[in-house]
C-alpha cells in the first residue's frame, strides 16, 4: 500500500501528518541523503504499539527519523545507558534497551502523552546524545 514512498525523497512533516492520519502508529526513516528507506505502521493493541513502529537503534546510525507518530506516548532515541536509565525512573516514562554480547547498544525512551505531536516532533529533532536536562527542557515546554 505505501511501499511506493521507499525511494522518495523526505517530504515535509505536514505532508506525512495528512498521509497518515488514518494510522495510530507510523514511523519514517530516511538515508542522511533523504531519501526514505523504511515506513513503518501499525494499529495494533496499544499494550504492543509503541514497539511495533520503532526500529533497533543500532539503525538509527545510517538512519534519520523523519516522521514519528504514536497514539499514546512521545518516544526518542538514547544512546547513554545511565541517562536512559535516569529518564525512565519518572513517573509514566520507560524505557526499552537493546544490547548485543552484553553490550548496551542504544535504546528509546516512552512517556505518556496523548495527542503530542508538536513535542514528539521537538524530541526527536534532539541530538540521541543530548543531556538528560535537554530532554527533560522539551518535556517540560509542553507540561509546566
Amino acid at each position: 500500500m505505501i511501499s511506493w514512498l521507499l525511494g522518495s525523497k523526505v517530504r515535509d512533516w505536514a505532508y506525512f501528518r495528512e498521509m497518515f492520519q488514518d494510522f495510530e502508529n507510523v514511523a519514517v526513516y530516511s538515508s542522511a541523503q533523504g531519501v526514505i528507506e523504511i515506513v513503518k505502521v501499525s494499529d495494533l493493541d496499544p499494550l504492543h504499539s509503541q514497539v511495533t513502529v520503532l526500529i533497533h537503534p543500532r539503525n538509527l546510525n545510517k538512519l534519520v527519523i523523519s516522521y514519528l507518530k504514536l497514539k499514546d506516548y512521545v518516544a526518542f532515541p538514547v544512546f547513554n545507558l545511565k541517562d536512559l536509565r535516569e529518564l525512565a525512573q519518572r513517573r509514566t516514562w520507560r524505557a526499552i534497551e537493546y544490547y548485543y554480547l552484553w553490550e548496551f547498544e542504544g535504546g528509546w525512551v516512552l512517556y505518556d502523552c496523548k495527542n503530542c505531536e508538536d513535542e514528539q516532533r521537538l524530541q526527536i529533532n534532539v541530538d540521541p546524545f543530548a543531556s538528560v536536562n535537554e530532554r527533560l527542557a522539551v518535556w517540560e515546554g509542553f507540561h509546566t
